[in-house]
């Protein structure tokens, strides 16, 4: 029993030695320090600031009108009055609207043929193109959501006038026109603002590349200088991989437990952005997501030999992670080869898991996102203590050649 315990001090000392070593290499590491300082505090709102409006409002467009009918000028008025989308030129062609774009005096097209009119009036389909710049996703949008909205009024007035000269007028016609009555309501997101899409998802990522970063260029640096991240001072005299890793991840999770609650909570909180959630609700879920992000980046950091590798792995890295969160391709849609790999990084369900959390405000919405960051987590420690293990024989083997020669 007392040899037990004596282990067990030894092992509690030698963690807690390995803590506060690991505490001190960040902290002497000024590369590393502007890392956690510069990316860690200063992107949170740097990226809230650029996309805090997160629409645009009347956007220029240009209006080509070879119709003239009563049919094409009702749609181009509604058109104009819409949030969205505002008519500063009316064209005689498309050569004069696609100069007003090339000169970007307007950032879309409204293009309506001369046989629109006459085949809503004979009762054959209308057909209306479109064309926005796609120098940006919020002038496609707004061109999409605009013209839609319009299409569907437009629908809804052509339906009323054919069913009132038919002989159906008052309830008869909207029962005929709209059998089940609707009405659309965004509740998360009303406005269909660019920022919900966008900075839910960066907020978890750059926690998650922060810390991958961070530790990577820590670990490529001990090993330019001959030295390694389970090389342990004198005065540490236990044994096992697990002291080594649990050490060096209490020293991160300290950091940054301070730097998700700084860019989950008080971030988005100081933007007035939507969360639904009670503060310890999320605290709850960075506990999760941290410890996976920490040994996700213990593990993958063990492939680091050079400082300047982590920023070639980096680029190479993010957007490939960014993409598999779902941000910018439907999950429902993706290859089952990518839908394996998202299953890689931690972002992907951090991702999806803060922003459910946000907008629903429940633990229970986001109860599968938090199991699989729990296995994950379990996963990448077991694979951090073995490449720990394997760091460690490296390390042995190499101070045992001087001996032999």
């Amino acid at each position: 029993m007392e040899e037990k315990i004596t282990y067990i001090g030894r092992w509690l000392r030698d963690t807690w030695g390995i803590f506060v070593n690991e505490l001190r290499m960040i902290s002497k590491d000024s590369g590393v320090m502007l890392i956690f300082c510069f990316a860690g505090l200063v992107y949170p709102i740097l990226y809230n600031w650029i996309y805090e409006d997160g629409v645009v409002n009347e956007m220029p467009v240009a209006v080509v009108d070879l119709s003239g009918g009563s049919y094409s000028r009702r749609y181009v008025r509604e058109l104009d009055a819409t949030r969205e989308c505002a008519v500063a030129y009316d064209c005689v062609s498309m050569q004069e609207a696609q100069r007003l774009m090339e000169e970007q005096k307007v950032h879309g097209i409204v293009y309506i043929p001369a046989e629109f009119d006459d085949n809503l009036v004979q009762m054959r389909q209308g057909v209306i193109s479109t064309y926005a710049d796609m120098s940006t996703f919020l002038y496609y949008k707004n061109m999409t959501l605009a013209t839609n909205q319009v299409m569907l009024d437009e629908v809804h007035q052509i339906q009323t006038e054919r069913y009132a000269a038919a002989g159906y007028v008052g309830q008869d016609a909207t029962q005929l026109i709209e059998p089940v009555q609707y009405d659309a309501f965004l509740k998360y997101n009303p406005a269909i603002s660019f920022t919900m899409f966008f900075v839910y998802m960066a907020l978890m990522m750059i926690l998650q590349q922060v810390m991958f970063y961070g530790s990577s260029t820590l670990a490529g640096t001990l090993r330019e200088e001959g030295r390694s991240f389970v090389t342990l001072t004198d005065n540490l005299s236990g044994h096992g991989m697990g002291r080594v890793v649990l050490g060096r991840g209490f020293a991160y999770y300290l950091i940054f437990i301070l730097l998700g609650v700084y860019g989950a909570l008080l971030v988005p909180n100081l933007f007035h952005l939507p969360m639904h959630c009670r503060w310890w609700e999320m605290l709850v879920f960075l506990l999760f997501y941290v410890a996976d992000i920490i040994f996700f980046s213990f593990t993958w950091s063990t492939f680091i030999a050079k400082r300047e590798t982590v920023l070639v792995m980096l680029l190479f890295v993010t957007p490939i992670a960014v993409f598999l969160t779902g941000f910018t391709w439907p999950v429902s849609n993706f290859p089952p080869i990518w839908n394996a790999l998202s299953y890689i990084f931690p972002s992907t369900f951090g991702c999806r898991g803060y922003m459910n959390l946000c907008n629903s405000g429940t633990l229970d919405a986001i109860a599968p996102e938090l199991r699989i960051i729990t296995i994950q987590t379990v996963v990448y420690f077991v694979l951090a203590s073995l490449a720990a293990l394997m760091e460690s024989k490296r390390v042995a083997s190499e101070r045992k050649k001087p001996e032999l020669d």
